[in-house]
């Protein structure tokens, strides 16, 4: 009888109270809420790129000349525009 006894304090011992439970249900929740608004900030940004690309797309097919300046210069790897003359 001892044997059944601690099998039961062990099980009883392992499963999880209500409030664990609930501290575990809104950690998932953060984490999906985070999830979700990444993916949202990454649409909003690439949406914003492919309108930029339209634009510049629609120009060029208009064979205008002054397209170059709907483009901003690359910014090179140093971080600072470059002076070069």
């Amino acid at each position: 009888m001892p044997e059944s006894d601690s099998r039961y304090e062990r099980e009883e011992y392992l499963e999880q109270d209500e409030e664990e439970r609930e501290a575990a249900g809104r950690r998932k929740s953060v984490i999906a809420l985070a999830v979700m608004a990444l993916l949202v900030i990454a649409g909003i940004v690439l949406v914003n790129r492919l309108r930029e690309a339209s634009e510049v797309q629609d120009c060029l097919m208009t064979r205008a000349t002054n397209c170059n300046d709907m483009v901003q210069p690359p910014i090179p790897a140093g971080g600072a525009p470059s002076t070069m003359r």
